[in-house]
C-alpha cells in the first residue's frame, strides 16, 4: 500500500522524500549495501520517480547512498575510515566554531552549558543504557556555542554532518565513565568561553571531540574495517 507523502510549498517534494528515506536509513529500515529501487519507491511513496530520482541524488551527496553500475542506488556501508574522516571535520569545525562564539557568548549561553553540563554528571551515576539521553544532551550542548558563532554557512555545513553521525548512533557507546570524562571535558570548554579565550576555545573543543572519537574506536571492530 502507497504511504502518502504530505508536503507544503515551503519545501521542496525532493527534500521531503530525501527526509524519509534518510530517516528509514537511520533507524534500520534500509541496510548497509541494500539497493534502493526507485520504481519499487515511487510505488511505496505514491508518487512519480522523478523526485525520487532527485532525492536520491541529494542523499548520495550526503553520503547516504552510493550509485553502482549495474545496481543502481545503494545503501552505503559505513567504514572505520568514513568515521575517521567525519570526526576529523567535526573536530576542526566546531573548534572553528567554538573561536568564534567566543565574543558571542554571553551570560544566558554559558549558564545554558553548565545546566546542560549537570545532565552529563548526573548520567555519570547511571548504571543503564544511556545512549539516548547522552547523545541529546551532547547536540544540546555543542548547539549553544554552534550557533553563537553566527556563521551561517558554517553551522549550515555542521547541520549536514549531524545527518551522517545519526547513522551510526546505534553502535554508540555511552557509559558512565564516558559522561564522567564529557562533563570534565565541558567544564574545560565552558572555562575557556568565561575567559573569552579564542584559542583556549577551539582547542579544548577539539581535544573534546577527538577524546570522544578515541573512546567510541575502542569498541569498534577494527578486523573487517567496518561497522
Amino acid at each position: 500500500m502507497a504511504q502518502e507523502i504530505y508536503y507544503y510549498d515551503a519545501k521542496p517534494l525532493r527534500e521531503i522524500i530525501a527526509d524519509r528515506i534518510r530517516s528509514d536509513i537511520i533507524k534500520g529500515v534500509y541496510t548497509d549495501g541494500e539497493r534502493l529501487v526507485e520504481p519499487k519507491l515511487a510505488e511505496t511513496l505514491g508518487i512519480s520517480r522523478t523526485p525520487i530520482r532527485e532525492a536520491l541524488r541529494q542523499l548520495e551527496s550526503e553520503g547516504f547512498i552510493e550509485i553502482v553500475p549495474r545496481r543502481g542506488a545503494v545503501v552505503k556501508r559505513i567504514t572505520l575510515k568514513d568515521l575517521d574522516d567525519l570526526y576529523a571535520i567535526k573536530a576542526n569545525l566546531e573548534g572553528l566554531a567554538a573561536s568564534q562564539a567566543t565574543l558571542n557568548m554571553g551570560t544566558e549561553e554559558i549558564e545554558k552549558l553548565k545546566k546542560i553540563n549537570e545532565k552529563f554528571f548526573s548520567l555519570s551515576n547511571s548504571s543503564k543504557n544511556i545512549v539516548e539521553e547522552y547523545l541529546s544532551y551532547n547536540v544540546d550542548f555543542h548547539n549553544v556555542f554552534i550557533l553563537a558563532s553566527k556563521n551561517n554557512k558554517l553551522i549550515e555545513i555542521l547541520e549536514g554532518l549531524s545527518k551522517n553521525f545519526q547513522r551510526f548512533k546505534g553502535i554508540l557507546v555511552a557509559k558512565a565513565d564516558r559522561s564522567r570524562d564529557a562533563y570534565v571535558e565541558h567544564l574545560k570548554i565552558i572555562e575557556a568561553f568565561e575567559k573569552k579565550d579564542s584559542v583556549l576555545a577551539e582547542n579544548t573543543v577539539r581535544e573534546h571531540i577527538n577524546s570522544s572519537w578515541r573512546y567510541l574506536r575502542k569498541f569498534i571492530n577494527k578486523e573487517d574495517n567496518g561497522l
